[in-house]
């Protein structure tokens, strides 16, 4: 009787076990995914070079709370949860590990809530192999080493769907408390957190218990901003130099569209031709290239087409996937046709759809039949996933910043030289000052075009005296230039070289590549006055 009184899901829920209702499976099989995902991400976590934005990092970090939040606030366009953790792991070491440790934290994070989501409808196995499938994703594996917002607000995101989805699709009351505040928390990490607003939002109103929820969704919501208020205003304001902060963007083109979804679905690095500089042969070494490329197109593809079948099923497995797939699909297609306005159209504000992709696959992999071939194909995914991990670890590089720092000191003394860093000095400063004597380090940019987007012919001679006042004490001076994408870029950089270049020459110049973009470094040494010959006597000729 009391069937009658219960909504559709909790029905059907009632008459479908998924996971202990019928056997007790082991813990241990999770724990092992849990175990190999940290040890993944913590394999070679402090061995590349920092790169720029990472610098930008640390500078925010090891400050002051005061001059964290104007950083945040003013520079680096992101509010500071993330920095002010991060500041906290620097206090147990300021070397690249401690520096990508939050990273590194919240991604191992990012694979048990994927485990936790896929069981909202699945039995533990199936779910703890949509757990391996986040641990093993190369995408994931990049992100957790690198010292930036992405990985931890994924991990709210995702954390904050999965509590909307106890709270609003399961009628879970106590679910609401521990969404607001992680709702909140995801909004002080990254704006990336609106996109799973926005899947929030889709669910409520185009699904019957979302809408029965409507009203709790609102005020939750409510509640959220509210605790975000402190920083919403300088949210407002740095939306409004979203185009200044994001000016090097183009809208997505073709290019542009596959390397987003390759780097979602597959691997953020080729994998059938390699990178210029890889140490291996890429997989058409091994195989003609297009049936390398068909490969690896059919290993997502076949579990997401299978995955579609079950959209209209019955029961909190039909329910988990419809989330899923939109959870995946909605962000994609939400950027995409913002970016046309506004570019955002870059791989890293999609590191949260790992989860919603590893729960899509493993649904897929159980609707395929036989048996057996599902299971062959989840080991085939699996394959290609741990391949890419690692070419990840073999081929990636960041921009190499703490070469560029040795060879300068090993070149020139540090009392009389100075290096001259366009744009982006934070990721030199972090080498620099870890040196028993750091060399004098100076950025060349104008304090009213924090993203250096744009300068005016004022500005651009106001750092031109800035410079010559700098580099004239000093007999060696350098310039590091990070790859200068934009005319207004090179222009800064030509008339940097031509005030070093007075009364220097160009000693050398050698370029550093990296597949996070190159670096050029150039050494101007002042010519030395020719010795005067003594009235009446004879230059003695060499």
């Amino acid at each position: 009787m009391a069937a009658h009184g219960m909504d559709p899901v909790a029905r059907s829920t009632a008459a479908e076990p998924h996971g202990d209702a019928h056997v007790e499976e082991s813990p241990i099989p999770l724990f092992l995914v849990l175990s190999a995902s940290l040890l993944l991400r913590l394999w070679h976590l402090g061995a590349r070079s920092i790169w720029t934005d990472e610098g930008s990092t640390w500078t925010a970090a090891s400050a002051r709370l005061p001059e964290l939040i104007r950083l945040c606030a003013n520079k680096d366009a992101s509010p500071p949860l993330f920095y002010l953790l991060t500041s906290l792991a620097l206090k147990l070491g300021d070397d690249e590990w401690h520096l990508r440790l939050v990273s590194l934290l919240a991604s191992v994070g990012l694979v048990w809530l994927t485990y936790r989501l896929a069981r909202l409808a699945l039995p533990r196995g199936e779910s703890t192999l949509a757990a391996a499938f986040c641990a093993l994703s190369p995408f994931q594996v990049m992100y957790a080493q690198e010292a930036r917002t992405y990985t931890l607000v994924a991990f709210l995101t995702v954390a904050a769907i999965y509590l909307f989805t106890r709270a609003i699709l399961l009628d879970r009351p106590r679910a609401w408390l521990p969404y607001v505040l992680v709702s909140a928390l995801a909004l002080y990490t990254q704006s990336i957190a609106l996109l799973g607003v926005g899947v929030q939002i889709a669910i409520v109103l185009f699904t019957r218990e979302g809408r029965r929820g409507l009203g709790r969704f609102v005020v939750a919501q409510v509640c959220a901003i509210l605790l975000y208020a402190p920083w919403l205003f300088v949210s407002f304001a740095q939306a409004s130099r979203m185009h200044s902060s994001h000016w090097y963007l183009m809208a997505p083109g073709g290019h542009e569209l596959f390397m987003v979804i390759r780097s979602v679905f597959l691997s953020p690095i080729p994998l059938v031709t390699p990178h210029p500089g890889s140490p291996l042969p890429g997989l058409g070494a091994f195989m003609p290239d297009p049936v390398a490329q068909q490969l690896l197109l059919l290993i997502p593809l076949v579990p997401l087409i299978a995955a579609l079948f079950t959209l209209r099923a019955p029961g909190r497995r039909g329910l988990l996937s419809r989330l899923a797939l939109a959870m995946l699909v909605l962000p994609l297609i939400a950027v995409w046709l913002v970016s046309y306005r506004i570019p955002l159209w870059l791989p890293r504000y999609f590191v949260f759809l790992t989860p919603a992709l590893a729960v899509v696959s493993t649904i897929g992999l159980l609707r395929l039949r036989p048996r057996g071939f599902g299971t062959a194909w989840a080991a085939l995914v699996l394959l290609g996933a741990g391949y890419a991990c690692f070419r990840y670890d073999t081929d990636y590089t960041k921009e190499p910043w703490r070469e560029a720092v040795r060879r300068i000191v090993e070149a020139s003394p540090a009392g009389h030289t100075a290096a001259l860093v366009p744009f982006d000095l934070d990721a030199f400063r972090y080498y620099n000052n870890r040196l028993p004597q750091p060399i004098a380090a100076f950025e060349v940019s104008h304090p009213e075009v924090p993203f250096a987007s744009d300068y005016s012919e004022p500005q651009l001679r106001w750092m031109e005296g800035r410079v010559r006042d700098q580099s004239s004490s000093y007999e060696d001076v350098w310039l590091v230039i990070r790859s200068a994408n934009s005319a207004i870029r090179r222009e800064l950089v030509a008339r940097t070289q031509a005030v070093v270049s007075e009364g220097r020459e160009k000693v050398s110049e050698e370029r550093l590549d990296s597949v996070g973009g190159p670096l050029r470094i150039e050494h101007y040494r002042r010519a030395m006055a020719p010795t005067a010959v003594p009235a009446g006597s004879v230059a003695t000729p060499h």
